[in-house]
């Protein structure tokens, strides 16, 4: 209906109304009982609504009781505008934060997050309706909040505004400041449940929508968030106004905000590929001053970007991607959508880059960037499978980076993750892939190495039995039935399977759920058995791996999809089979018996194993037949028969130099695990000590020999990671004094000590430079450590002063530890920093006692510079004791305070059952390593 029709209608209706005023005034009486009619049928009207609205309240759903775990899902956001007032120079911001909801439930309440935030005004609008004022209160500790209306909301969606004021998180995470040099920043961490503390939401994973904002900060500061800016307008009283674009679909804690006087290094977009039609934007931001050292992380990112792309099929999710070096971060990095953030050592660096911190960008950068399919484009549903997340972020950045860097063996990497977990998961406190969400302590203790390295293990495993180019297919598969949506590991599985050719669905459930719903390690004891006449038959017996000292009981089993590696007259065989059940003898299917039998072909199954009747020599004489992989595997389970007590410190003695031969680093360095532990747990004197160092270099003394002290142009990936293994080994471990000497010489050096005073990066070998260090204030003393002191306190360097804290934890004085103890609660150190100094004290002999009084009475100084999502690490400190009166003072201590502390319940018990079963190795260790060195 036009205008023109409604001002003709409107007119019609005038004329109407002024004719024949006489009739209408004979008959006003009839008329006027009319209205009054009309009206009494209005109000009845009224009274039918008003009792309907309260009878549909009263059959409503929605809870009236605090969801202290999840919200219910029948109130939801659809769309979120956040607008926000930041200036990192003030110690409070504002915001206003509108939320699209959509309502299946009449109600008078809404529940939601929010933390530490004064709301200034609540208005909710339902859809056709007349705006509703409300009420903020946050009535529960982890940041419930509950809204009340003066009225039921009836409307099935509704616009809710709410303006409002809130600090700058001090404790690294929500909204937080940094201070780096002079200046002021402001930088974000929201995951897991930290979105709350800086704008009202519904903060879970499963709330997944599309988000815009708008930025109001200060002319001289620059702002960032998941999307490009569109507009820029200076306000004209020393602000400016930036409106960024709408996001996609996106959780609470994948959103991000960064603002401050920031140096922005525009670099070359990553131009199309055959997967991708459309250019990427790349940005390196860095603090100020810290812009010229973005260069080798962002000249890197695209061929990692690219090798994901080529993996997936799908292009990047996002408008653009910028990697935002944080001076002081909690967490190693975040994937927020294309605004990554990582800890500074993690993008910045200069010419003297070592190898180790080119190895740990080129991983977290991968596994970040694999994050922006596996987590944002695809989320999980709630916390419970946050594992599929981590753990295929681990398991594809090291499976993607294998492809782009092949001379740095990431396969391996992985292999090493998962192995090394396996000595938390031999904990019967340890917890399972998959654990059950039933508090915020389930949440903060999801995030650990069980996650990361023994999911990426599993999921290692998982691609091995389906075969690569299946398992690739069916992730897919998955990321493109599921994408900007949520899914389960149940969705996961399923599309991995409807992807699998040969092996029924229900088989590979079945195998990958009986990894990730039960912890533990599988043990297979094999057993080669060979008769005249009959093929060979290896007989496996299933149980849960536990070591010495161990409560637990063996009485697991898993279905084990294994495969078997062995040789017959020189050639070589493979047999694969889902185990299932305790005992299982399988024929192999060509006649003769074979030399050897590996029961972890590459590596790939994700347990241990034993071998009867020779078999461990008989792996050993054909080691060359192996691979790397299958040799550490063979190298972890001979680490785990020994922690079980079925071998001995002579017996690691024997077989170590069969092991140490090999040229790999993963291979040779195994064993320096064990003889670390024995040296530093089960020597109960300096002079067992010195007699377990000369043991030490007798095996690895000679290996460094030949490949010599100093790092050459042309040396391999391997021949640096080996001698770097060695190097450090030898110079502790073994008490090498040449050794030692270099390191103090390199070290004296890199600090200008006793010369200019000034770091000079070009005279150390970065590889080493760290032990160096450490081994440099060992042995020259409080007077080099205050020179160490004296440059951090003048270096804004993160990896810097890295190094000179890692040294700084290495002083042995008293009373010069007594006073860098008080460092910890200093804000001298950023809080990402006080680590260094307290876990170097803990691990003394001598300061161990001390540190620990210091801790106990400073606990509430050292969890103020501690999110609270990262107190759940507090009770670690428990695993540097190996006595039971270290366990019983531990445990009087924590046992009050633990369930004040999210996610701390579990680490708790894992710390003392690790000092129990410390005690219980040292005790089985003790006389055998006595009479060996007294031989």
């Amino acid at each position: 209906m036009n205008k023109i029709g409604l001002i003709s209608i409107f007119s019609s209706l005038i004329i109407l109304g002024g004719c024949d005023q006489n009739t209408e005034e004979k008959d006003q009486s009839p008329d006027n009982t009319k209205v009054v009619q009309s009206l009494a049928e209005q109000e009845a009207g009224k009274t039918d609504d008003s009792e309907s609205i309260s009878e549909s309240l009263a059959e409503s759903n929605y809870p009236t009781d605090i969801p202290t775990g999840r919200l219910p899902e029948t109130i939801s956001p659809t769309q979120y505008n956040i607008e926000l007032k930041v200036d990192p120079n003030q110690p409070t911001f504002s915001g206003k934060v509108t939320i699209n909801l959509s309502l299946e439930e009449v109600t008078s309440h809404i529940w939601l997050h929010g933390k530490d935030i004064t709301a200034k005004s609540v208005t909710l609008t339902p859809h056709g309706k007349q705006p509703l004022n409300g009420t903020y209160e946050e009535v529960d500790k982890t940041g419930v909040v509950k809204l009340s209306f003066e009225q039921p909301i009836t409307a099935d969606s509704a616009k809710l505004v709410i303006e409002y004021e809130a600090p700058f998180n001090e404790a690294l995470e929500g909204l937080y400041r940094v201070k780096d040099g002079e200046l002021n920043y402001a930088f974000t961490q929201f995951e897991a449940t930290a979105a709350r503390l800086a704008f009202p939401s519904f903060d879970e994973p499963a709330f997944k929508v599309p988000y815009s904002y708008t930025m109001t900060v200060r002319n001289e500061h620059r702002a960032f968030t998941s999307t490009p800016a569109m507009s820029e307008t200076d306000l004209g009283n020393g602000w400016k106004k930036i409106v960024f674009a709408k996001s996609k679909p996106l959780p609470t804690y994948l959103v991000a905000f960064a603002v401050g006087d920031f140096d922005v290094v525009e670099w070359q977009d990553i131009p199309a590929s055959d997967v991708r039609n459309f250019s990427i934007p790349l940005r390196g931001i860095a603090t100020k001053g810290k812009g010229h050292r973005l260069t080798y992380a962002l000249k890197n990112t695209k061929d990692i970007l690219n090798g994901l792309e080529q993996y997936f099929q799908i292009p990047y999710p996002y408008k653009k991607l910028d990697i935002v070096a944080v001076p002081d971060f909690n967490a190693g990095a975040m994937e927020n959508a294309g605004l990554i953030t990582y800890r500074e050592q993690l993008l910045l660096f200069d010419s003297t880059i070592s190898l180790g911190q080119k190895r740990a960008y080129m991983n977290v950068h991968a596994h970040e960037l694999a994050h922006q399919w596996f987590g944002n484009l695809v989320t999980p549903v709630w916390w419970d499978d946050i594992w599929l997340n981590e753990a295929f972020a681990t398991w594809m950045a090291h499976v993607s980076n294998n492809k782009v860097y092949p001379k740095q063996k990431f396969r391996q990497a992985l292999l090493e993750r998962s192995l090394n977990v396996m000595g938390s998961d031999s904990l019967i406190t340890a917890r399972q892939i998959r654990q059950p969400i039933e508090s915020n302590h389930d949440i903060q203790s999801a995030f650990d190495g069980i996650t990361y390295s023994k999911g990426g293990g599993v999921l290692s495993m998982l691609e091995a039995f389906l075969g690569p180019e299946n398992f690739r297919a069916g992730i897919q598969h998955y990321m493109k039935k599921f994408e900007f949506g949520n899914a389960t590991a149940q969705d996961f599985i399923t599309a991995i399977g409807e992807k699998s050719p040969h092996i029924p669905l229900e088989t590979i459930q079945d195998a990958f759920n009986s990894f990730l719903e039960q912890p533990g390690i599988p043990l297979l004891s094999v057993e080669l058995s060979c008769e005249a006449d009959k093929n060979a038959q290896v007989a496996i017996e299933q149980s849960r791996y536990l070591p010495i000292g161990s409560k637990g009981s063996t009485k697991q089993t898993w279905k084990v999809p294994a495969c078997f590696k062995y040789a017959i007259d020189g050639n070589q065989h493979q047999m694969c089979k889902v185990l299932e059940g305790k005992n299982q003898t399988i024929e192999l299917s060509e006649e003769g018996c074979p030399t050897f039998v590996m029961p972890n072909a590459n590596g790939a199954g994700y347990y241990r194993f034993s071998m009867q009747n020779g078999g461990w020599q008989s792996l050993l004489d054909n080691k060359e037949q192996l691979s790397t992989e299958e040799m550490m595997s063979l190298n972890n389970s001979l680490q785990g028969a020994i922690n079980a007590g079925k071998m001995t410190f002579s017996d690691l003695v024997d077989i170590a130099p069969q092991i140490i031969a090999s040229d790999s680093e993963a291979i040779a360095m195994g064993p320096s695990k064990l003889f670390s532990f024995v040296y530093g747990k089960v020597a109960e004197s300096d002079q067992q000590k010195a007699k377990l160092a000369s043991v030490n270099r007798n095996l690895y003394g000679p290996k460094l020999t030949e490949l010599g002290l100093e790092t050459q142009k042309d040396d391999s990936v391997n021949t640096i990671r080996l001698r770097t293994g060695l190097i450090e080994f030898l110079s502790n471990e073994g008490e090498d004094k040449a050794v030692r000497q270099y390191l103090t010489d390199m070290a004296i050096a890199y600090t200008g000590y006793k010369n200019d005073g000034n770091i000079h990066p070009e005279k150390a070998d970065s590889n080493v430079i760290g032990t160096a260090l450490t081994v440099a204030v060992e042995d020259l003393g409080v007077p080099f450590a205050k020179h160490l002191k004296m440059l951090l306190d003048s270096s804004n360097d993160g990896t810097v002063r890295g190094r000179l804290l890692g040294g700084l934890g290495s002083v042995e004085d008293p009373i010069y530890a007594t006073e860098l103890r008080e460092l910890i609660l200093s804000e001298e150190l950023r809080d990402n920093e006080i680590y260094s100094i307290m876990m170097g004290q803990l691990s003394s002999d001598e300061l161990q006692q001390p540190m620990w009084e210091w801790f106990k009475t400073n606990i509430d100084g050292v969890k103020s510079r501690i999110p609270p999502f990262g107190q759940n690490r507090l009770p670690v400190v428990g695993r540097y004791f190996c006595s039971n009166d270290m366990k019983q003072d531990f445990k009087s201590f924590f046992k009050p305070i633990v369930e004040e502390l999210a996610g701390a319940p579990r680490p708790y018990n894992q710390s003392i059952e690790s000092i129990e079963l410390c005690v219980a190795q040292v005790k089985f260790h003790k006389d055998n390593v006595e009479q060996y060195l007294n031989q």
